[in-house]
């Protein structure tokens, strides 16, 4: 692997770190949680193979950046901004307005394999605050955003990608990790960030401070 690729990687884990310990200390919020679920996220069933997808968006952290890096260098930090942007705008209504949700779930009849990944994901998530809006749903929502703008990409990797995100999304649902109005705020969420993207120069901003690292 080339040096840039690696310089790529590990700008991609400063972003994962940043929205990691965002979302750690949002969970530090002094209001009480609401719970927004619904009818219709009771009649939802559990779909343990969608824990995959769940899974993947850990994958797409790293990989997406990385794709776009190899396309177009300067969208690396059009990404990197309109997501810090999406992160701190989530974390003040996580704090603000946190919200939880009632997991009711019986893994007894689920397979071994998708019951250790749920609880994985479960045990990852505990106390289940910061639900909405949903940050798997809405950095997906971004991963859709930039890769449609990202140039010389095959049309079928752009397409594999869009699905998979899609998919993404739907799996917060099917996991029972999140409800139907914490996929829809994340879409608000992310227009409201790149609106923002547009009047600030973070991207500029991050791109000069990329460059000038080196490491041997």
């Amino acid at each position: 692997m080339k040096k840039e690729d690696i310089k790529v990687l590990l700008f991609a884990l400063l972003l994962v770190i940043f929205e990691s310990a965002t979302y750690l200390l949002a969970k530090l919020t002094p209001f009480k949680a609401v719970v927004l679920t619904s009818s219709f996220d009771e009649r939802l069933p559990l779909i343990p193979f969608f824990v995959l997808l769940y899974f993947l968006w850990y994958i797409y952290l790293f990989l997406i950046p990385f794709i776009i890096a190899k396309c177009d260098k300067k969208l690396l930090f059009k990404y990197a901004s309109i997501t810090i942007i999406t992160i701190l705008l989530g974390a003040a209504i996580f704090v603000f307005f946190p919200t939880t949700i009632e997991r009711n779930v019986d893994l007894s009849n689920t397979n071994l394999f998708f019951k250790l990944l749920l609880k994985i994901v479960y045990f990852m998530d505990t106390p289940n605050l910061c639900c909405l809006p949903s940050m798997h749903c809405a950095l997906s929502y971004i991963f859709i955003y930039m890769i449609l703008k990202t140039p010389n990409l095959k049309w079928y990797y752009k397409l594999l990608i869009v699905l998979s995100s899609i998919g993404i999304a739907f799996s917060t649902l099917f996991v029972k990790q999140h409800v139907i109005w914490d996929l829809l705020s994340s879409i608000p969420l992310v227009i409201i960030a790149i609106i923002i993207d547009r009047f600030t120069n973070i991207d500029r901003i991050l791109e000069e401070k990329y460059n000038k690292i080196n490491f041997k």
